[in-house]
């Protein structure tokens, strides 16, 4: 199974660094240590347990000091207290020592050694551990300090992406939504100015379509069914425009339920067909819509007449429609989707496949 990294909030990451950290640093590096430099096992369990009594300071160093210091950009503040730290860091050590030599699980020959340095006495050396070890471990703290910072960081950018999408989400909706009221209010003053008594009907469809657009596509996404009863509104109402009733073929191959969409995804593709088949003067006009869903995709393909003479490339296909999928498909589905388009005499082809799996 591979492992997503991602999966993992900015803080879980954090602490499973620190751990990671305290791990090496009080078990694994005095670990080694004392392997190759005690006879005893025993020994070097003991020197194990007195660098883990030694990780709170460690971790009073990465927590407390470095973010009131270098993480508020005192560092001034920072240099002063630092030789603070160190006489703080120094008499914890001492301590430490101080309960080793007083456990009496401890072999007596490792509590001898402790007490050969007289952690008690500070006139016996200014330090009792190696001062080079100690700023190595400091080190390595701020080491630790400085990749949270970077986990936080990162946090923050990802939330301002993904607000900066929703924002962009957002407006490439609000763009669908006049383009298309615009383009069924035409078709309700064409066939009001010829007096047809189709002009009430397709009111009716144009009520129903505005309660979805309004109420249902203020949320991020719809069940299928819904957007799917949505296109079928929309085709009757262009139809209504028509002679035949039969220009347009929508089917729908596979179970739609229990599947969620974007609102309005393929009513970009929908409505420029319909411009540049049913809106034309043609001998020939047709569009043939199918919507397939299996386990793992959703395909939806759309496809129309042409005249012969015509070329409709992508550029001339757009405007707000296919710029607009694009865009939305790159933000909701990225790597997830694929956009493929025919041109072929006589037939323009639209194929949108998003992976549902």
């Amino acid at each position: 199974m591979r492992f997503r990294s991602f999966a993992l909030s900015y803080k879980q990451k954090g602490l499973l660094a620190e751990f990671v950290y305290l791990f090496v640093t009080g078990v694994l590096s005095p670990l080694a240590v004392g392997l190759q430099i005690f006879s005893q096992f025993s020994f070097t369990l003991s020197l194990v347990l007195l660098n883990i009594f030694q990780l709170p300071l460690i971790v009073l160093f990465y927590r407390v000091y470095l973010p009131y210091t270098i993480g508020k950009g005192k560092y001034l503040l920072a240099l002063v207290l630092f030789p603070v730290y160190i006489l703080v860091y120094e008499l914890g050590s001492r301590l430490s020592s101080l309960v080793m030599i007083h456990l009496p699980f401890i072999p007596k020959v490792y509590r001898d050694n402790l007490l050969s340095a007289h952690p008690e006495d500070l006139s016996k050396g200014y330090f009792n551990q190696s001062l080079g070890y100690t700023c190595l471990v400091l080190l390595a703290a701020s080491s630790l300090y400085v990749v949270k910072l970077l986990f936080k960081k990162q946090h923050n950018l990802s939330v301002v992406e993904t607000e900066k999408l929703k924002l962009e989400l957002n407006q490439l909706k609000i763009q669908i939504q006049p383009h298309f009221f615009f383009n069924t209010l035409n078709n309700i003053y064409s066939l009001s100015v010829q007096q047809s008594s189709g002009a009430p009907r397709m009111i009716e469809g144009l009520s129903s379509i505005m309660r979805y657009v309004i109420y249902e596509c203020r949320h991020e996404t719809v069940r299928l069914e819904q957007e799917v009863e949505f296109i079928r509104n929309y085709i009757y109402l262009e139809n209504i425009r028509h002679a035949s009733m039969n220009l347009i073929d929508f089917s729908i191959q596979g179970e739609i339920n229990n599947i969620n969409i974007e609102p309005l995804l393929f009513m970009p593709l929908i409505e420029n067909t319909f411009k540049h088949a049913l809106h034309q003067n043609m001998p020939e006009k047709w569009v043939k819509m199918v919507l397939s869903i299996d386990d793992n995709e959703l395909i939806f393909q759309i496809s129309n007449a042409k005249n012969l003479s015509a070329t409709m490339t992508e550029d001339k296909y757009s405007g707000i429609g296919l710029v607009n999928v694009r865009k939305r498909l790159e933000l909701l589905y990225p790597d997830r989707h694929e956009l493929i388009i025919h041109d072929e005499p006589g037939i323009f082809t639209v194929t949108l496949v998003i992976s549902i799996s």
